[in-house]
């Protein structure tokens, strides 16, 4: 059996797949707290002298 390294083309495909795939957890990852961070920032904020009256 012999043992046949990948040529070129094959390596830059798989070069190319690995960072799509990484660009896309990043993409999905930075949207993802955007719109957390988002939702937090619409949240009414609590009463800091809610026990207190005037």
């Amino acid at each position: 059996m012999t043992n046949r390294a990948p040529g070129p083309r094959r390596l830059g495909r798989a070069g190319v797949a690995v960072v799509v795939i990484l660009v896309a957890v990043m993409l999905v990852l930075f949207v993802g707290r955007n719109l957390w961070h988002a939702s937090e920032v619409h949240d009414t904020p609590p009463e800091v002298e809610a026990g207190q009256q005037p």
